[in-house]
């Protein structure tokens, strides 16, 4: 009996290790990527031949449809490889995630930084639930229809969460909130936006909408958060 237990044990901290499907809750499918330090890539996502990404998605939002990457093109200001680069003011960001060795911090847009301040990466969003209460739903994002994605801390670990179908945003937000995530911050969504891809312990690359690639809009993202072994 105890074998059998140290067994299961040992398979569910495998399980959550890796950047996988780890948890498939009702709605949601629940990535914890197994990694050694973050950054906001910016200008081109990471290749799938590079080894050491372990999960890549969209962070911030992006401005316009410009042929040319800008900074100044991604929502807000954001922290790339310990840098502050300047982005456009956006209204619908209420809040920010930045990230250092051995640390992380979810937080109002009012305690974003206004300099690295010491950290290696950071973005602003939407902010979602913060200290495990859920944040105000503005009527726009309410009864809008998507499938959506997170960023998440959860039991004191960094996860992707998404959900399985199409819900409205204030769904998303109460299975979230059911789900008992300590902090929750939005992550960029959207046909072309939601492609991502992340590589499993055996080191073979899944991607979550593989379609994404043939949109229109496929070509004017401009950043992705990024674990790395």
């Amino acid at each position: 009996m105890k074998k059998i237990i140290t067994l299961i044990s040992l398979l569910r901290s495998v399980l959550m290790t890796y950047a996988v499907g780890a948890v498939s809750p009702s709605h949601f499918n629940v990535y914890y990527p197994d990694f050694s330090r973050i950054d906001l890539v910016c200008g081109q996502m990471p290749k799938t031949s590079q080894k050491d990404v372990v999960f890549c998605c969209e962070a911030a939002f992006t401005g316009e449809l410009l042929a040319e990457f800008k900074h100044t093109n991604i929502a807000d200001n954001h922290i790339c490889n310990g840098v502050m680069k300047k982005g456009y003011r956006c209204k619908a960001n209420t809040g920010g995630f930045v990230w250092k060795k051995g640390k992380w911090k979810f937080m109002r847009k009012a305690d974003y930084p206004t300099t690295e301040s010491g950290w290696s990466m950071g973005f602003c969003q939407l902010l979602i639930i913060k200290d495990g209460t859920a944040r105000p739903i503005g009527t726009k994002m309410k009864d809008k229809k998507n499938i959506y994605r997170a960023l998440c801390e959860k039991d004191g670990k960094l996860c992707i969460v998404e959900s399985k179908k199409y819900m409205t945003y204030e769904s998303f937000v109460k299975f979230l909130s059911a789900y008992k995530v300590t902090h929750a911050i939005y992550l960029d969504m959207g046909r072309g936006w939601n492609y991502a891809w992340y590589r499993t312990k055996d080191g073979k690359v899944k991607e979550l909408f593989p379609e994404s690639k043939y949109a229109t809009s496929y070509k004017y993202r401009t950043n992705w958060i990024t674990f790395y072994k």
